[in-house]
């Protein structure tokens, strides 16, 4: 195709630059700024069963999630703070 060698590698080479910066621009102007990943945010639900959490509703309906179950005082990922966990018997 090319009668000389070097002529050829530096087809290669500014195709490949070329094909860069078309993906490069098309990243950019498209991007990931309308897909799922990223606009999504996670919301805390109280009809959403995790796996990882325990949800546990206190005696006023309020909604808590502890990775550890035992009195003490232990961190809401529900409400991104520590809190006073305590069990109390219904009788």
């Amino acid at each position: 195709m090319f009668d000389d060698p070097r002529r050829g590698i530096k087809f290669y080479i500014i195709t490949y630059i070329v094909f860069l910066l078309c993906m490069f621009i098309a990243v950019l102007f498209t991007g990931c700024s309308n897909s799922n990943l990223v606009s999504s945010k996670v919301k805390p639900d109280s009809t959403h069963y995790s796996t990882i959490f325990h949800e546990i509703v206190d005696q006023d309906s309020v909604v808590h999630w502890y990775t550890k179950l035992y009195e003490g005082t232990h961190w809401c990922y529900y409400h991104h703070k520590y809190e006073e966990v305590r069990r109390n018997v219904r009788r």
